[in-house]
């Protein structure tokens, strides 16, 4: 007989914040190893890192723009403020959006050649 102190309780999922993005991910990632990919190795892995690349620059700006709403600066300033942030975002996201549309335009162009 189990001592019920020593029971595992199981934990409820919190679905705030990134858990449901990175429940998410795990599904895609085992649903991803069951059929073969389609694209490169090479290919996958500079996606990938690019996804990820933008995915901790929204994460560290959405985390810039919570400690601006926190802070007890005055709403003209804070506005003023999250415009900068938010362009500085653009800015620096830019170049990487591009490169992940051309990755993606590169595959689709490679897979509609093997399927014609």
């Amino acid at each position: 007989m189990i001592n019920d102190q020593y029971r595992r309780v199981p934990t409820p999922y919190n679905t705030k914040g990134n858990a449901m993005k990175f429940n998410a991910k795990l599904r895609a990632k085992s649903e991803a190893g069951t059929y073969p990919s389609m694209i490169r190795p090479e290919t996958e892995t500079r996606l990938h890192t690019l996804l990820d690349a933008l995915e901790c620059m929204n994460a560290r700006t959405a985390r810039e723009l919570e400690v601006l709403d926190r802070s007890g600066a005055e709403e003209d300033l804070k506005e003023f403020v999250r415009q900068d942030i938010l362009s500085r975002h653009q800015e620096r996201r830019l170049p990487l959006q591009n490169a992940v549309e051309e990755l993606r335009a590169q595959h689709r162009t490679a897979s509609s050649d093997v399927n014609e």
